[in-house]
Parts: structure tokens; sequence; C-alpha cells
């Protein structure tokens, strides 16, 4: 595991290798979607080391992407490598539907230990699409016939296959050629309070935009008999880390027990310890989830592995489904989920996760106040984010000052998660990065940020 020892940029990106490799892919890639008219980063990676990224001019940047969230231990954790290794000997990737292999069983015990009520039965996919889509499967199985639709939050993403690709939707982008395709979603807004879709503002709202679902689907769209359950993400991540009011979950859940939906929580990249508990929904009592699925984390950015997580009774209605594939539970993806658990507990990580939260309450809720460009900051454990905008009274969201402030990070040697149609971005840090070096690059961003409010003359208060 890499030391701390903080970043180094000696070549400012694009160096002429990372240059000579663009301009190969230009002629060799497909396609490559991407939202934006501007790279999100101007080099190209060699290889990642605990919690730093060196890309092949030999430039090393902090590594605030953690494999979109898939890498909470960081890079190439040594770890997780060796029980990687060791199931790739015992046994290889793939496991059949046909076959089950002891490291499934094991991994289903773990995390059954740690899983919230009334979650206890486990059904191993491989990505985060898959498993989304067989999850919502699974519910509308278990709900019978009668009920089709689904309801689910404008926003929200849940992967890009047919199905998951119009559930949200996260981007009018992310839902090109697929809606027109699909139906059974009935798409509502989430309180995105910063950008109220009432333009109300909270608490005196009573959180209008959930009274939505009672006021309006049930009234125009569908009787509460037709849906068979809410599938939601409690923080939505891919739209700016969308955190809405606390009591909100608790009023989706009680409004799902009054009309007899199942609640489907998808923590595919929220959970797992990256907002401070091990499952997000452990953050808001009263809630429950029949289920639940996870990923991302859980393969410590080695191996795809992903799961949902049951309650006793989806458990006849799964069976009833084909999910799955062939490198679906794969002893390697288990072997590494189950010492990714071993460590979290044994590092105590999660407490490490709120000692970064607390840095970035403070550095970037202090950049909020002091710079004009700044228009929110969003913060819940490891999942972030810093929301730019031309200025505080509009909120006109500031694309050009974004894009600026990510490429001066770059040059300093911070990578966040960053898509150039966004006016945010996104530290993703890996969940036992130290928090000294987390304040760093929240020192080096900044700066970015001073630089580029100084070019487009922007305030400072």
């Amino acid at each position: 595991m890499a030391q701390f020892d903080g970043p180094r940029v000696t070549t400012p990106p694009p160096g002429p290798e990372s240059a000579r490799l663009f301009k190969r892919a230009e002629n060799i890639m497909l396609g490559v979607s991407l939202i934006g008219a501007w790279p999100p980063s101007h080099f190209v990676s060699r290889y990642r080391d605990g919690w730093f990224l060196e890309d092949v001019d030999g430039n090393r940047y902090i590594d605030w992407l953690a494999g979109w969230a898939s890498a909470p231990l960081g890079g190439n954790h040594p770890e997780l490598v060796a029980a990687a290794h060791t199931a790739l000997k015992e046994y290889g990737t793939e496991c059949l539907s046909s076959l089950t292999v002891w490291h499934q069983h094991e991994l289903a015990e773990r995390l059954v230990e740690i899983a919230p009520k009334p979650l206890s039965r486990i059904v191993y996919d491989t990505t985060g699409s898959e498993v989304v889509e067989n999850a919502v499967r699974i519910m509308r199985e278990a709900a019978g016939p009668g009920r089709p639709f689904v309801i689910t939050f404008l926003g929200s993403f849940h992967g890009g296959n047919y199905g998951t690709g119009a559930m949200g939707p996260h981007n009018a982008h992310y839902n090109h050629a697929i809606e027109p395709f699909m139906s059974g979603w009935i798409n509502v807004p989430l309180p995105t309070c910063y950008r109220c879709p009432y333009h109300l503002d909270y608490p005196a709202c009573d959180i209008a935009c959930l009274g939505y679902i009672e006021e309006m689907i049930l009234k125009y769209k569908a009787t509460p008999d037709s849906i068979a359950g809410v599938a939601v993400e409690f923080i939505q991540g891919e739209n700016g880390i969308q955190i809405p009011p606390p009591e909100w979950p608790k009023r989706l859940y009680d409004l799902c027990r009054k009309y007899g939906w199942i609640l489907y929580n998808d923590e595919v990249q929220e959970g797992m310890g990256r907002c401070g508990e091990w499952f997000l929904i452990d953050a808001y009592p009263g809630v429950e989830s029949e289920l639940l699925s996870l990923g991302k984390g859980t393969s410590g950015g080695l191996i795809p592995i992903c799961y949902t997580l049951g309650s006793d009774r989806m458990s006849e209605p799964a069976g009833n489904l084909y999910t799955g594939g062939t490198f679906a539970g794969s002893p390697v993806g288990c072997a590494v989920g189950i010492k990714l658990i071993e460590v979290i507990k044994r590092d105590k990580v999660l407490d490490n996760v709120k000692e970064i939260e607390r840095v970035a309450k403070a550095k970037f809720g202090a950049m909020k106040e002091k710079y004009e460009v700044v228009g929110d900051v969003r913060v819940k454990g490891c999942y972030q984010c810093v929301e730019f905008v031309e200025d505080k009274d509009s909120k006109a969201p500031a694309l050009d000052i974004t894009r600026e402030v990510v490429y001066a990070m770059e040059r300093r040697g911070v990578i966040p998660i960053y898509e150039p149609a966004f006016n945010w971005f996104r530290p993703t840090p890996a969940l036992n990065m130290p928090p000294e070096l987390f304040a760093l690059g929240c020192d080096l961003v900044e700066e970015s940020i001073a630089e580029v409010s100084q070019k487009f003359a922007k305030g400072v208060k």
C-alpha cells in the first residue's frame, strides 16, 4: 500500500505519452459514451496504488475516483489481492448456475450478519445494472401479475441496460433510445432541495414532492393496487449526491406500508460503508426494505460481483426467475468480499469514513461560504459533491467554471469523479484514505477554486 507522500505532477497533462495514446484511441475505439464535449481528464492511467493514480507520463494523483466507488480500500489492497489470488488458484472466476461453491455460502453468511432486518437471504449477480434489473423482476414477481408498475425517482441512476436505463432516469442522455421500448416505470421527483422542482423552501414545503405520489400519480396515473413497489436510491449519487431531508425516507416507507408496496433500496454505489454505515438504510431508523442491492464496493475494485439481499418472503419469487449468469457469484468476487468485510471491521474503517466526512464538511463548507462560485456542498461519509454556479442568487449552473476547476485540480494532482455535462465534481475517496491526505486534497481544491475565480472575475467574500 502506498505511503502518504502526496501527489506529484511534473509534466502538465496531457504528457507526450498520454497524448500519443489518446490519438491512437481515435482510430481503434468503437465509441465511448461521454456526456459533454470535453474530456473529463487529460491523461491515460498506468497503474493505481493505494490512494494514488499514476499516469503513463509519471505524474502521480490523489485518487478521488476509487474506481467509481468500486475500490473502497484503495487500489490493489494487498489483502484483497491475496484473497483473489487464492480463490483464482482454488477455482477460477466463473460459477455456472448449476453449481455453487463454498465461497458463495460464506460471503452470504457474512452479509446477513451485518444486514438490517428483514434482509436474510442473498441472490448473486455480476454488475450493478443486472442486479437492479433482477431485483425489480423479483419485486414484480412477489407483488403478482396485477401490479406491473414500479415508482422510481427522476435523477436516479440504476444502470445502463434497457430496463434500468429508463428507471430514473439520471439524465436524458442515458435514456436515449431506451424509453420508447420500455414501460412500467412511474417517474416522480426526489427532494433535491437546493434546486427544488416546485421552487419551495424546506422545511416549510412539508416535502411537497412526496405528496406528488398520492396527489397526482394515484389520482391520474395508476391505482395503488396496480403498483408493485418503489425503487429508490436514498441518496442519488450520479445526480450530484442529492441528500433528501432526514425524515423523507421514513415517510416514503410509511407510504409503502399504507398501500402494500414493496420497498427496494438500490445501494450499489452508496452501500458497503461508503456513507459511514454498512448500509445507508441503517442511517434511517424505522425504515425497512425487503430488497436491497449491493455491488461495486464489495468487489474491492478487483472482480465484478453484485447481489441482492431479500426478506424471507422474496425467496420463492426469486426462485421462479432466471437471474445471474456465468460469472454471477464469482468465487473470486466472494473471496474478496469476505476479506473486505473482515478488514473494514478490524481496521475500524467506518470510523475513518466519519472522520473524512467531518473534514469534508469543514473544508468544503468553508469554501461555500467564501467563494461566489461554490453554490452547494453535499456530504454523507465518502459520498460527496461540490456544485458550482455563476452566482449564489441565480444558482445558474456554471459548466465552464466547473470544468476549469477540475482541470486546475488535475494540474495540482487531485482527480475526482467528473462529467463535463454537469456543474459539479464528486470526491469519492477510498474509505480508508488517511484524513490528512484527504485534507491535503481539499486544500488543493481551494487553490484551484481561487485560481479559477480570479480568472472569471468572480467574487471572494
